[in-house]
């Protein structure tokens, strides 16, 4: 670093909601806090994602969460992420670690969630491969001009939607090639980059890896797109609807256990007992694969997010949609996530889900066929449609508390009851357009 001329280095990990936390320090300082860590307080994981107070945990809560004193946890630094930070001046990153003081991982600290979930597959014999493809909208908005709005006047770099349309691209070609090559220097394996379905909103998928490094990647390209936005005087959001009418945004997830146990269909037995857990798990990890209010605004016919516990041969509007290609292209996409989910979260959900099947032999229905979405109400297994149900089944579920840990899904379900809570208190924008003058 010091030869590359690195003055500060930036020490931060993934909170609950996946937000980065963490410290700048001196390149002088690098040597000590990889020995040492650096402090930080354990209020981060009480926060929620407005941080105006922390939540508190309900009575009679079990598990871990932080002490009303909020003592010091260390950053440990993970010094095979360092990578130079291209948007900022003599700046290098280092994800880190977050473990207490006698050096034990905090039970709810998502990287060390997602690293025990994978131990459990190698243990199977098995090495996660994921791949990422994240969406999101960029707004003519600055977090001030946002704040003063209501959703129906946020305004998108685009005033209209098309989907992988090259003209409408090369539009905004000059942010969009900026942001690739920044990720490129960033060190992050961008594999492609297309508009979407709404005005403004973009994707990009990155290159498959294994899987704690696939979801550092990802969780790296959310607060690089948001700084490189914020530079240029834009606001991007990963928020999972930022308008009514406008698509919602997801995180699908492509994953692969690459046993090369293929059958006639060019799907394996683990492949298929992979698929039966996913779709098992969906309903009860709800929680995790869209953790806001918000969220659930996503799920709705024809809107390309999963709404049901199905899979399919490669067909976009069931849950999962299973891709035989050949030449190690065998995979399943996760299409629940929205891109809102914090990734290592999201990814140790998803993995459990399937791992478990694979453990148990959990053989699934026949794939659908068609438009999924038209089919007669309660001919397909729904998923939660509200955040509410959603943290009922999560908190009951046995395959949560098996596979991410009983703090993880206790934790996971007071900071959601939080935010219902902070939702049920706020009037809103709707409320007050619907009623003020009328009654």
């Amino acid at each position: 670093m010091r030869r590359r001329g690195i003055e500060t280095v930036i020490l931060a990990g993934a909170d609950t909601h996946g937000i980065m936390r963490g410290k700048r320090v001196p390149i002088a300082e690098l040597d000590r806090a990889a020995a040492r860590g650096v402090s930080l307080c354990e209020v981060i994981w009480a926060l929620p994602v407005d941080e105006r107070e922390p939540v508190q945990p309900p009575a009679g809560h079990t598990g871990w969460f932080p002490p009303a004193g909020y003592p010091d946890m260390l950053a440990i630094p993970d010094l095979d992420t360092a990578r130079v930070v291209p948007w900022h001046d003599h700046t290098a990153l280092v994800l880190c670690d977050f473990v207490n003081r006698e050096g034990s991982a905090i039970p709810v600290s998502p990287r060390a969630v997602l690293r025990s979930v994978v131990e459990r597959a190698r243990a199977m014999g098995v090495e996660p491969i994921v791949g990422v493809e994240l969406e999101f909208y960029v707004l003519r908005e600055t977090p001030q001009s946002a704040l003063g709005k209501r959703p129906s006047q946020l305004v998108a770099v685009d005033e209209r939607p098309s989907v992988y349309g090259v003209v409408a691209a090369s539009r905004q070609e000059p942010f969009v090639e900026g942001v690739r090559e920044t990720l490129r220097r960033y060190g992050l394996g961008v594999e492609a980059c297309n508009p979407e379905a709404g005005p403004g909103q973009f994707e990009i998928n990155l290159r498959a890896a294994a899987a704690l490094q696939a979801a550092d990647e990802a969780f790296l390209l959310k607060s690089a797109v948001k700084e490189v936005a914020a530079r240029q005087g834009l606001l991007a959001t990963f928020m999972a609807k930022p308008r009514s009418d406008w698509p919602g945004s997801s995180c699908h997830l492509h994953l692969s256990l690459g046993d090369g146990d293929g059958d006639g269909e060019g799907l394996s037995p683990t492949m298929r007992h992979f698929i039966g857990g996913l779709l098992a798990g969906m309903a009860e990890l709800s929680a995790i694969f869209a953790p806001t209010p918000n969220s659930y605004r996503r799920y709705a016919a024809h809107s390309w997010a999963a709404t049901t516990a199905t899979w399919s041969l490669d067909n976009r509007s069931a849950g999962l949609r299973a891709i035989s290609r050949g030449d190690g292209a065998t995979r399943v996409e996760h299409r629940q996530p929205g891109a809102d989910a914090n990734p290592y979260l999201a990814v140790a959900a998803a993995l459990a889900a399937g791992l478990d099947g694979v453990r148990r032999a959990c053989e699934p229905p026949a794939p659908m066929d068609g438009d999924v979405y038209a089919l007669p109400d309660g001919t397909a297994p729904s998923l939660p449609a509200t955040l509410a149900e959603a943290t009922d089944l999560l908190d009951g579920s046995a395959l949560a508390r098996d596979w991410l840990g009983d703090d993880v899904v206790a934790h996971s379900v007071a900071m959601r009851r939080g935010e219902l809570a902070a939702q049920a208190a706020a009037v809103t924008d709707w409320e007050t357009a619907r009623y003020l003058e009328a009654l």
